[in-house]
């Protein structure tokens, strides 16, 4: 079997790439674009399943540093793909979830509320049997995607689930 690196990146096919753009940059802080722009030549339609003649804008977001963990935002049009069923009040079966670490949940949570965005759980202590480990919560971006922080300074050297 053929080695496979570290995730490179994420792919969220949007409906409002602005919006979603300032979702991740402001709230999630990945504000160093790595890449922008409408994929017209090629075959990116192909690739995505979509008809010749589609319109894919994209932006790739990343934090400071090496450029794995990345998020791509691509919004589609002509046409555009029908949004994901799913139920806003709890995970779903086949849903994808983004874990980032976060030093400070508290300003997110509020940011989070003020722009009126869906909480699943707001910050809490994660139990695991009898131990009591870091504060995390869950959310939706604008499109639906779930998102949980974790607690955390990545600047420490020990993460929190290796304590």
């Amino acid at each position: 079997m053929p080695r496979i690196s570290p995730m490179v990146r994420t792919a969220l096919f949007v409906s409002n790439l602005e919006r979603s753009r300032v979702f991740y940059q402001d709230l999630i802080g990945l504000d160093e674009t790595w890449f922008e722009g409408e994929l017209t030549d090629g075959n990116a339609h192909e690739l995505l399943g979509m008809p010749a003649g589609s319109v894919t804008r994209a932006c790739i977001l990343k934090a400071p540093g090496p450029a794995w963990g990345m998020v791509g935002l691509f919004e589609i049009t002509n046409p555009k793909p029908p949004a994901a069923s799913r139920t806003p009040e709890s995970i779903n079966q086949g849903e994808t979830c983004l874990v980032f670490y976060c030093a400070d949940l508290d300003p997110v949570t509020d940011a989070l509320r003020a722009g009126g965005h869906h909480i699943l759980c707001a910050p809490v202590r994660l139990r695991i049997g009898e131990q009591q480990k870091q504060r995390e919560m869950c959310f939706r971006d604008p499109d639906g995607v779930l998102i949980n922080l974790i607690e955390w300074d990545p600047a420490e050297e020990r993460r929190p689930e290796q304590s």
